[in-house]
This record gives C-alpha cells, structure tokens and sequence, in this order.
C-alpha cells in the first residue's frame, strides 16, 4: 500500500463518501441489468456494500437487519435498536434507518404467515412504491427463508426471485478504494505472520501460533477474523484446515492460512507453510513443487483469460498427488474471488469446471486467492501456499509480500 491507515489531511487516502457512493452505483446498475427494481438482502456483506453497516457476527444467524435498495435512489436499512443514534454516526443514510422488524428464522415454523415476515414484507412493499418499483420485481438475498419471502410477496401481486448472484456479480470488480483497503487487508498479513514465524519452536502448539496472529490482526484494526489455518507435522498430509492442540517438533512442517482476517468489511486469505529447524531436500522439493504450480496459475491471471484458464494452468492428473480421481483433492489447487466475502466470485476449482460452472472473464479490478497444495497420498508432509492477486490492465499484481521464494526454516540454533 502507498500510505498509512489513519485519515489525514494532507494527502489522498481511501475516500470513503466515493467508496459508498460507488458501491451503490455498482449494486444498482447490477439489479437494472438483471431486471430487479429493487432488492431485500439479510446478507451482512451485502448490508455493508450498500450502506456501510457492520452487522456484528452474533447477529447474522439471527435475521435481524436488512436493506432495502431500489434500482434508483436510496437505500433503507431496517434494524437498529437506537435510530436515532444510528442516524447521527451515519448520516450518509440521510435519515433512512428504521426499527427492527423482528427475526424470521426466530418464527421460521409459520413460514409465509409468520407475523415478522408479514411486517418486513410490508414496510418494503411501501419503500417500493415510494421509489416508483412497486410493479417490478424484487430481489430476495441472504435468508434461510427465502421461498417464504418469495411466498409472501406473491400473495401481494409481487414478483420476488432469488438475487444473490446479482449482488455476486456487482462485489466482482473493485473500486479504487476497494484496491486500497485490500492492500492494506494483505499487509495485515504480513504483520501477522511475523511474530508467528519468530515463536515457531519445538513445543509450542498449533493453537499457540494461531493466537499469536490473531492477536496482531487485531493490533491492525481488524474488525473480524476466522480462526486462522495452523496444521503442523504429520496434520499437513492429507490436506486439512482447522488447527489443533499438537506440539509442534524439530523438522515439522507448518503451513498457516491467514484467512477471513477482516478489515473495513475487506477479507484476507493467504497461505504460508514453514519449517521448524532444517529442512531436508525432500521437503524443499515438495515446497519448490507448490510454489511452481501456484506462481503457473498466478501467470494466467490476467485480462481477457477466464477462470478457466487459471484452472487449466494447475496440474489436470490427480496422480501428481499420488491419487486415482478428485473425490478426495479438490481442494488441493482452486483459486477464489475475495472481498467482503471470503469467497466471492469468481471461482476456480476442477470440480466447478466439470460441473460447467460459469466461465468469467478475468478483468482490471478483481482480487482473487490462488492456492496449491504440494504432498504426495501416504508420505508425511505436505505444503500449502497462498497469494492474494489484483488483476490490473498489464497483468497480475500479487498484493501479499511475505517472503515465500524458498521454504522458510525456523529456530535455527544450530
């Protein structure tokens, strides 16, 4: 990144009344394309994309809040427990912030009848026919209920249709000042592999390491983050994401995914893999294999090729990993969108391709996570790596910097 995080005055920063605005016109030229006058989302990432509201995670499950937004004007957000409170930290609303109309999934069991969606389909049947979209269709986007929403409006003479690849395809390219959040999203990273890199010694857990870098996330400003990918030893063959209590040993292998770091609303996803001690020959040609495949996929990611050609670029014969078929090793090379979602748009996987997902043209403005995994079905180690892309009009820009040229060797006292 250019510059610093604060806001400042004496230089051009992120602008974030161009970063709403921009977004919205993004949204809203999306829902006339597809032909929506409006959409309802529940979706938090949505929420945020068109307003700018972070819905706290305890929150989501529930259903509480939603966005109202019309192909044309202004967006209504439904939910807060202060409006008036609300109103004066986001004046950008203009006013537009309504009381919580109660939780769907809360009276799910009562489907179309449920007194709370009968009260949410209300508010937004008056919102549209304020905005002029009454006899238009409108999108449903991130319920659990959502053939009870499509059900209610229904009964009212309203045709409502599911909406979420509309939002999908709106988050795809990034804005100027999405380009800038995402670099500071990746530097993020950076910070925190650091410490974890300098504590990797024999006995110290794989939760141990995990606490470290969420601990320097949050010393960034992150908002949110998952709990990051920590598999050591024998945990890194097969493939596998989680993180355990195991002590990690002299010559273990530990790969690291600083995933769903989230600042500003914006998700990280980058993978390094380590080694604690020396490394032997076998494992740096495994690591060298990985890094080979990841930096062939990150070369087709430029303007005019599809996902699809990222896809092509990984290895195409499972028995490169030592297996028959891909039921088992799908994960081990895909390439995904990020954005306010950990996985946006557009997708890359063997099994996305076989099963004709939609081919996307790569264009300026995209962020994509590319990963490849290197370890052969029945030996010990395996390695995974990470980068975080920007598609730029000259090709690939790989915005996270962590060192990953040669496999990393750690606790060196010898």
């Amino acid at each position: 990144m250019s510059f610093g995080k604060f806001a400042v005055d004496y230089e051009e920063r992120i602008n974030f009344d161009r970063l709403r605005k921009e977004r919205l016109e993004r949204a809203q030229k999306q829902l006339a394309q597809d032909g929506f006058g409006s959409i309802m989302t529940f979706s938090a990432d949505n929420i945020r994309y068109l307003t700018s509201i972070y819905i706290t995670t305890p929150n989501r499950p529930g259903e509480y809040q939603f966005v109202f937004c019309p192909r044309k004007g202004d967006p209504t957000f439904h939910g807060s427990p202060n409006l008036e409170e609300a109103n004066k930290r986001m004046p950008w609303l203009k006013g537009r912030v309504r009381p919580n109309l109660g939780s769907g999934p809360a009276a799910s069991d009562l489907g179309a009848d449920s007194g709370t969606i009968q009260r949410q389909v209300d508010a937004v049947i008056e919102l549209m026919e304020e905005a002029g979209v009454r006899d238009e269709p409108i999108g449903i986007d991130g319920t659990v209920l959502s053939a009870h929403y499509v059900e209610a409006f229904a009964r009212r003479g309203i045709t409502c249709k599911i909406a979420k690849s509309t939002m999908d395809k709106a988050r795809m390219i990034k804005t100027v000042d999405e380009i800038s959040i995402m670099r500071m999203v990746a530097a993020n990273t950076e910070f925190a592999f650091a410490p974890i890199v300098e504590a990797i010694r024999p006995g110290v857990r794989e939760m141990d390491l995990v606490g470290i870098g969420i601990k320097a996330l949050y010393e960034q400003g992150c908002d949110h983050t998952e709990d990051l990918v920590c598999m050591s030893g024998y945990n890194t063959n097969p493939y596998n994401w989680t993180f355990t209590d195991r002590p990690i040993r002299p010559g273990d292998l530990v790969y690291i995914d600083v995933d769903g770091a989230s600042y500003l609303g914006y998700k990280s996803c980058v993978y390094r893999t380590f080694c604690c001690g020396k490394a032997t020959d076998k494992q740096k040609a495994t690591y060298d294999q990985a890094l080979g495949w990841l930096r062939d996929a990150i070369a087709a990611c430029k303007p005019g090729n599809t996902n699809y050609d990222i896809g092509r670029a990984f290895p195409q014969d499972p028995a490169v990993w030592g297996h028959k078929d891909w039921s088992s090793i799908d994960p081990y090379c895909v390439a995904h969108g990020l954005g306010l979602s950990l996985h946006d748009r557009p997708f890359v996987a063997k099994t996305y391709m076989d099963n004709k997902g939609p081919e996307v043209e790569l264009q300026p403005g995209m962020v994509l996570a590319v990963e490849t995994y290197a370890g052969m079905k029945g030996e010990r180690d395996g390695v995974r790596l990470e980068e975080m892309v920007l598609i730029t009009e000259n090709g690939p820009e790989v915005l996270s910097k962590f060192p990953i040229d040669k496999l990393m060797e750690c606790w060196l006292p010898y």
